[in-house]
């Protein structure tokens, strides 16, 4: 299959514009002009026939004077001139070779019957223009057809004028319509340009190398998709160094409790051991085996994180945030940390129980976790307030915070917050799957979910719910 590239595509659509342009331009102009030229001379030959005819009418008895006017008038219109009777006779012709002639042709027929006629002709390759006129006589106020007034004459000057034109509107169309071309490289090469270096970048991505940029030039839509990409690829990047941080992260926490095991077995086989060693040994294996346990099931957390399926309810979420509030106090209180009811308002409104409850229990367990050991009250404050736009769950502590670095970061799979303030215990048991679950659900129903956090001060994590959802 023939791949054509959008330059090459640009050029042939633009070449066929332009050449079709100036071909209809040029056509239409120069046809145009041969209808005003044709229409100039049939006005010129009326006048003439016309005068002709009258002269006539008043005075077909004076021969000499008749020949002499037709002569002088087939000289100046450079024509022939017939006078015919309205038996179709040639009476007078200024080139005296159809005298008594019978001539029978549209416009004489027209003419005789009352109606000046014109028509053009190509005879013996030549272009003729003819029209007729109507000799008329009244006799008591009664109209008469007497016989017509013929003038033929030759429109090879006219058309040897428009031929030269023409010619000359075919050259100037060949240089502009090559002015035009090169413009139109010019301009394709200009907008393809950027376009063939996103191609090539996009190929480099897709070959690993992520995180790679384009630079930035050009305006409008062009200087967007680049924008675009340069955010992609970025983000690409991130999820790339979060994969790699979260397999590292849990290669070594697997690794450490099979260490563990490993080096418990080994001391029950070395010697004899009495039954309290063993069991010790044993209960130390299976808080081994627990742990590697739950490091298998956040693995298949983060492998079905994109494969949540919601089981949609109309439920009140302020019952539901009373009931995730009963579960979760022993545990916030055991740590010093007080849970704060404030506003609560009632919102029926359709989602799915379980995951909003998981969603609720994963922002109270990082409050808690994540408390500040140094203050003297560690708090967390819940609310659902709304209002005619949204309705908003906010669940805001006191802790740590999160530094501004890591703000953008928080919400991805494997990103944990590593931090001088946190507890070894704390960090080891997050695996930083949390968080993006949360989000992933949120997101599952429609909603937002965002953060904001001062360092030091604590955290608010706000949950939107648009009025069409209520």
């Amino acid at each position: 299959m023939v791949i054509i590239s959008i330059r090459t595509k640009m050029l042939l659509i633009y070449s066929v514009i332009i050449i079709v342009t100036f071909t209809f331009f040029g056509m239409t102009v120069i046809k145009n002009y041969q209808g005003i030229v044709v229409r100039n001379e049939e006005i010129r030959l009326f006048q003439i026939a016309n005068i002709v005819a009258d002269t006539y009418r008043t005075n077909k008895e004076d021969v000499i004077l008749i020949n002499t006017m037709v002569n002088s008038y087939g000289k100046q219109a450079n024509a022939r001139i017939l006078i015919l009777d309205s038996n179709k006779k040639v009476i007078v012709d200024n080139f005296n070779t159809y005298i008594d002639e019978i001539i029978d042709n549209e416009e004489i027929r027209s003419a005789l019957g009352g109606t000046a006629k014109s028509g053009t002709y190509i005879l013996e390759g030549r272009n003729i223009l003819q029209l007729s006129v109507p000799i008329t006589n009244y006799n008591e106020n009664k109209r008469e057809i007497g016989g017509a007034v013929l003038i033929s004459a030759s429109l090879e000057e006219e058309f040897s004028d428009i031929k030269n034109l023409r010619n000359m509107f075919i050259k100037l169309s060949a240089l502009s319509i090559s002015v035009a071309l090169l413009l139109t490289i010019i301009a394709a090469n200009s907008l393809t340009k950027p376009l063939r270096r996103l191609n090539d970048a996009v190929e480099r991505l897709s070959s690993g190398e992520l995180g790679y940029k384009v630079q930035k030039r050009g305006s409008g839509e062009i200087r967007k998709l680049i924008d675009s990409f340069n955010e992609m690829s970025g983000k690409l990047r991130k999820i790339e160094n979060n994969r790699k941080r979260f397999i590292n992260n849990i290669s070594h926490e697997l690794k450490t409790p099979l260490t563990s095991i490993r080096a418990l077995i080994d001391s029950l086989t070395i010697g004899e051991s009495d039954i309290g060693t063993y069991k010790e040994y044993l209960e130390d294996i299976k808080e081994e085996a627990v742990r590697m346990e739950q490091l298998v099931n956040y693995l298949l957390n983060s492998i079905k994180l994109e494969d949540i399926n919601l089981d949609l309810k109309v439920e009140d979420l302020k019952d539901t945030l009373e009931d995730t509030i009963k579960l979760v106090k022993p545990y916030a209180e055991k740590h010093g940390v007080t849970i704060i009811a404030n506003k609560i308002e009632s919102l029926n409104i359709k989602f799915d129980k379980n995951k909003i409850k998981e969603v609720m229990l994963n922002l109270f367990d990082n409050a808690v976790k994540y408390r500040d050991p140094d203050k003297k009250r560690n708090y967390i404050n819940v609310g659902i307030e709304r209002n005619s736009k949204e309705a908003r769950l906010i669940i805001e502590d006191n802790g740590l915070g999160i530094r501004n670095d890591d703000l953008s970061d928080i919400f991805n799979r494997g990103f944990r917050v590593l931090d001088s303030g946190i507890s070894t215990d704390t960090y080891n048991e997050s695996h930083g799957l949390g968080l993006s679950i949360v989000k992933n659900i949120i997101e599952k129903h429609g909603w937002e979910i965002s953060v904001e956090s001062t360092y030091g001060m604590g955290s608010r994590f706000i949950i939107k719910i648009p009025i069409r959802h209520i």
